[in-house]
């Protein structure tokens, strides 16, 4: 049975706040590619996170399958964002990437953190490493359907012809089956949840501070 891990610290980042800097990123034809690209990014380093962690014969078809749809995300993201500035370059150079730095820096500090918090557990080397997967990607997979949903309501807004919400469906999938597998594998589901939370939640103001002050530079 999942347990309930719904009771989260009250955010430091509010939904209000994000879609006001989304909105100005959407407001720029420039902003929004390198908004997109950088997206493309993301879910590209998360697709080969995936593979450089989770390999050998316990490899499972969900692992498999959430590898190849982070790739596919990385590809259509990377379509959107050429949609939206055709003549850009098709690369990941920083000049064409939106608080690119600040952005892998978030995703590897994450990474980091949850792993070392196994370091001193006495678990088995492979099971550390599917449980950290599982944590990273529960993270990953709560903050982009939070930012992608309001990203979502602007592009409606916007009528401006592109949508995530076949991306923002397949994230909801990845993230039932990670509380389906992390509530069955660890029995300190629940607290390390609330544990892991509050880091991801720390590292995301960051990177939204730096997010916010790139977006206003430009402007």
């Amino acid at each position: 049975m999942i347990q309930n891990t719904d009771t989260k610290p009250k955010p430091n980042v509010s939904s209000e706040e994000i879609d006001s800097l989304i909105t100005e990123i959407v407001s720029s034809p420039e902003l929004h590619f390198r908004w997109l690209n950088t997206l493309s990014l993301l879910e590209h380093i998360g697709s080969r996170k995936i593979h450089t962690s989770q390999s050998g014969p316990l490899l499972s078809e969900m692992v498999l399958r959430h590898a190849s749809e982070e790739a596919r995300h990385a590809a259509y993201f990377k379509k959107l964002a050429l949609k939206i500035k055709p003549s850009s370059t098709h690369s990941f150079e920083k000049d064409s990437l939106l608080c690119g730095f600040s952005a892998v820096s978030y995703f590897q500090k994450l990474d980091i953190s949850v792993e070392r918090s196994f370091g001193r557990e006495n678990i088995p080397k492979h099971t550390k490493s599917f449980l950290c997967y599982l944590y990273v990607t529960k993270l990953i997979e709560e903050r982009a359907g939070s930012v992608y949903e309001i990203y979502d309501q602007i592009l409606d807004q916007r009528q401006l012809g592109i949508s995530v919400k076949g991306i923002i469906k397949e994230e909801e999938s990845h993230l039932s089956e990670m509380d389906s597998n992390l509530s069955a594998l660890d029995p300190k589901f629940e607290s390390r949840t609330l544990e892991f939370r509050e880091k991801e939640e720390k590292l995301f103001q960051k990177y939204f501070q730096n997010l916010r002050k790139e977006v206003f530079q430009y402007s």
